[in-house]
């Protein structure tokens, strides 16, 4: 029987170990260099992206961090007059190079295909540096005959994790870190709604226990009561050369005032909208300030104004503003910090009582600047996400080298802070980010307390199935209202749109 159990110990190791080397080579892409192209962070995100997606196969598996990756792959991206070249560096976690593979393209319209060209070549490298005895997984080594004779062999580790391995997630809209767990009752979802709406606000509470809906498309502004279902009660279109670009809500002496803030042509002329019975009436026109209208660091509702700078998007500093008919007062004037404008900022208290300024960069990361103004943090993860965009004239050296006259200025998600200090921020994923063509395909709103060092999360909700272009968390009520376009608007078509309400526990 001894002899028995050798024997077959001696024929399942070589069977192991062929197991072993038919494994997916796991490959982590780096960040991939880009020179002489515009907007550089985001074209080298881009380029990690559909490298790493084209590079998975029956052979390969595309893997989030170096840690578990057996292969590394850099690369660079040149760009020279309408001329690129591609090239891509394979080494393994030790430092070893396993291969070089380059391309080249004639325009950027053959830069997406030449991704797909590169990742063939550098997948068929990667074949032949782990075929033939190098093994993308170590091999378990063969037991001596005793220690055979005498211990189980270990079965091989599987790609696959059974049902039996995993802890069942809670159910629940929310995913919170274990000791953060709590219940929640759900929520509401509407009917379908026409028109693909960029941006939402909400107005006043409603006998029924409903509320105030206000949604904007590009050049439109819609009334809707939500109770048990949205009821479109008015709505009114803008001219066709004009944008709205954000819908703010603030208590006025007479009631909700509706500030949209539009752009015409390239510059700013807003417009501030009352409800009067069930019609849309306009209470004032063509002023020349970006408004917003939000809690700062969770304090009091307030309007704030920015103005537009004549080389730039946004000029000098945020103020509180007042109106009186056409004419906005400002005071309190609020520095703002590098990246920050009126829609990319906001504050909290630390639980010292000092203030900290949180903003969103052009490229996506959260920074977290302290008291004296310096950074103190910034996320590792990308937030905010967003198609909504306005155009202004580029007439800067640079847009004549690229051949570009206007510069594409996309509207970040707002950040939004509780009473509590609680910082909340919405985030899209997408499948189509390339320069200024974006396509977002799921978001989720995510909560950050601020620990004294980082803004750690709490919670965050389910991925929508759709692109989601605003939210807003109604503190009162304990909702947060997620807007999501379900048809993108076209041609011949306005597109459509839902709301969901969630209740958070």
């Amino acid at each position: 029987m001894r002899k028995l159990i050798i024997l077959l110990a001696t024929l399942l190791v070589p069977l192991m170990a062929q197991t072993s080397f038919a494994a997916r080579v796991r490959v982590f892409v780096a960040d991939m260099s880009a020179i002489g192209v515009p907007n550089k962070d985001e074209m080298k995100t881009t380029l990690q992206t559909l490298l790493a997606a084209r590079l998975n196969s029956d052979r390969i598996m595309a893997v989030g961090s170096a840690g578990e990756a057996d292969a590394i792959v850099t690369g660079t991206y040149v760009v020279l007059g309408k001329v690129f070249s591609m090239d891509a560096m394979a080494r393994t976690n030790g430092g070893k190079t396993l291969t070089r593979v380059y391309i080249q393209g004639d325009s950027g319209e053959e830069l997406i295909p030449a991704v797909g060209k590169l990742a063939e070549k550098l997948a068929a490298e990667l074949d032949k540096a782990y075929a033939g005895g190098q093994s993308a997984t170590s091999a378990p080594a063969a037991l001596p005959a005793p220690l055979a004779a005498q211990a189980p062999l270990a079965a091989p580790k599987s790609d696959f994790i059974k049902n039996e391995q995993v802890r069942p997630v809670p159910a629940g809209e929310f995913i919170k870190p274990t000791e953060m767990e709590q219940g929640n009752t759900g929520g509401w979802l509407s009917k379908r709604l026409i028109g693909a709406a960029n941006l939402m606000a909400v107005g006043a509470s409603l006998p029924d226990g409903g509320r105030e809906i206000f949604l904007a498309e590009n050049c439109r502004l819609s009334y809707y009561r939500q109770a048990g279902d949205m009821k479109l009660v008015a709505e009114t279109e803008l001219r066709s050369s004009e944008k709205i670009i954000s819908l703010d809500t603030i208590d006025g002496s007479k009631g909700i005032e509706i500030y949209v803030t539009l752009i015409r042509g390239d510059e700013p002329a807003s417009q501030v909208w009352q409800v009067q019975g069930d019609k849309l009436v306009k209470l004032a026109e063509d002023l020349p300030y970006f408004f917003r209208a939000f809690s700062l660091a969770g304090g009091p509702k307030k309007l704030y104004a920015q103005a537009m700078g004549r080389d730039s998007e946004f000029f000098g500093d945020v103020f509180e503003a007042t109106r009186s008919g056409n004419e906005i007062a400002l005071k309190n004037p609020i520095k703002m910090q590098r990246f920050g404008d009126i829609y990319t900022f906001n504050q909290f208290r630390g639980q010292d009582g000092k203030m900290f300024t949180v903003v969103i960069n052009p490229d996506g990361y959260l920074i977290v600047y302290g008291p004296d103004r310096k950074e103190l943090w910034r996320s590792n993860d990308k937030f905010g996400g967003s198609e909504l965009y306005y155009l202004k004239e580029d007439t800067s050296v640079n847009a004549r080298v690229m051949d570009s006259k206007y510069r594409w200025i996309f509207m970040d998600m707002r950040i939004q802070v509780a009473t509590g200090g609680a910082v909340l921020v919405g985030k899209n994923d997408g499948f189509w980010v390339l320069g200024n063509a974006r396509s977002y395909k799921k978001g989720s709103v995510y909560c950050f307390a601020w620990n004294g060092s980082s803004l750690e999360e709490k919670w965050r909700t389910r991925e929508t199935q759709n692109y989601m272009p605003d939210y807003y968390f109604d503190e009162a009520r304990n909702e947060l209202l997620i807007l999501q376009t379900v048809q993108r608007s076209g041609v011949t078509s306005r597109g459509a749109s839902s709301l969901a309400i969630k209740k958070v526990e």
